[in-house]
């Protein structure tokens, strides 16, 4: 009887684990989605759904990551493969953030003695520039929108982005560094 008993509860065990892994599929979990903080940080990976938990990492933003199960209460539970962990389901999305939408962080910045730079034309059809930006970030707010052949001080260079000074209004910004010529 207590064999019995005991592969009852085997079996039990194993169907409770299960269903979690079949109602996946049918609530949308087992998707792929990518990180997008605001304003550069990492994301915190937790050991429990928790924001006062122990973290054990940090993802960068951009980072893919698969999410396995709702924790509750706007938790996710995610993997990226090599560490598994619980984040905040709003800073993750369903599309991979382009090169400009991501902003960079302050430690991507290095400062440079300034130098100038030009903007760029967006493209060969027309004098329009880029945005001068408030963050380095295309969907932050413009200062202003830079014509073709506007000079600008370039006072610190980040990967994506560089961080300026406007000569025409005074205002220190960014510009994504695609967007700039040296002449």
């Amino acid at each position: 009887m207590k064999k019995i008993m005991s592969v009852l509860m085997i079996l039990v065990t194993v169907f409770a684990l299960m269903v979690p892994a079949f109602a996946d599929n049918a609530t949308g979990l087992g998707i792929d989605m990518w990180v997008n903080c605001a304003d550069g940080y990492r994301l915190n990976v937790r050991e429990q759904p928790d924001i006062n938990a122990k973290q054990i990492t940090r993802f960068d933003c951009g980072t893919k990551v698969r999410v396995l199960a709702d924790a509750g209460n706007g938790w996710v539970y995610v993997t990226n493969e090599k560490i598994t962990g619980y984040v905040m389901r709003k800073f993750l999305q369903d599309s991979k953030p382009g090169k400009y939408e991501i902003t960079e962080r302050d430690d991507h910045f290095v400062a440079v003695t300034p130098y100038t730079v030009f903007a760029k034309a967006l493209n060969a059809k027309t004098d329009n520039s880029v945005g001068l930006r408030v963050k380095p970030n295309k969907t932050s707010q413009a200062i202003r929108r830079l014509a073709a052949g506007d000079s600008l001080q370039v006072i610190a260079r980040g990967k994506v982005w560089s961080k300026v000074m406007d000569p025409l209004t005074g205002k220190t910004g960014y510009v994504a560094n695609d967007y700039t010529t040296l002449f």
